[in-house]
């Protein structure tokens, strides 16, 4: 589902070539196979995730997403992020914070590219919500956010997740406005 081929980003740095932020990262992603990259500070994970979703153009290498090639700098190609069919989680509290956690998930279900009956909504929402409560894998709440709406591609780099609730009930359990 997901092939990197020797990506690699270099930044400017005033006037001239920077130290490599990636350099040759190749690594291959299986259908319904969950990824991680893990690494200290500073060595290229959240550079790499950016290249993938289209926010960052590679200085070279080849990005293919569903047998599709989304990027390849020999090729002169580089499909725009609304155009690469992904779902991303950036490294913040929450997607957005004004929201409830049902708001949050609810919200592609109900304003993405392939809407879901609103009757149909609060259904989905609940029972994907259970799921990840169930598995007590918080960080998983956000995930469930693009696994709902059926992306081919899930990218999602957390730092730290918090779920509102009280006493195992999540707050804000109502269809979305």
């Amino acid at each position: 589902v997901l092939t990197v081929e020797a990506l690699a980003k270099t930044y400017p740095s005033r006037g001239s070539a920077g130290p490599p932020a990636l350099n040759g990262v190749s690594f291959e992603v299986a259908e319904g196979e969950f990824f991680t990259l893990l690494g200290p500070s500073g060595c290229g994970k959240t550079t790499t995730l950016q290249c993938i979703a289209g926010l960052e153009t590679p200085s070279a290498g080849r990005i293919v997403m569903g047998g599709r090639t989304v990027c390849s700098v020999a090729e002169n190609l580089f499909v725009p992020p609304n155009r690469r069919d992904l779902g991303m989680v950036f490294q913040s509290y929450a997607i957005w914070p004004h929201m409830t956690v049902f708001d949050n998930v609810a919200f592609p279900l109900v304003h993405g590219p392939r809407k879901v009956e609103r009757s149909a909504v609060a259904a989905r929402v609940r029972k994907a919500l259970a799921r990840v409560m169930s598995n007590a894998v918080a960080e998983e709440m956000l995930a469930v956010y693009f696994l709902e709406c059926r992306n081919e591609l899930l990218t999602a780099w957390l730092d730290l997740l918090g779920l509102e609730h009280e006493n195992g009930t999540l707050k804000g359990d109502e269809a979305p406005a």
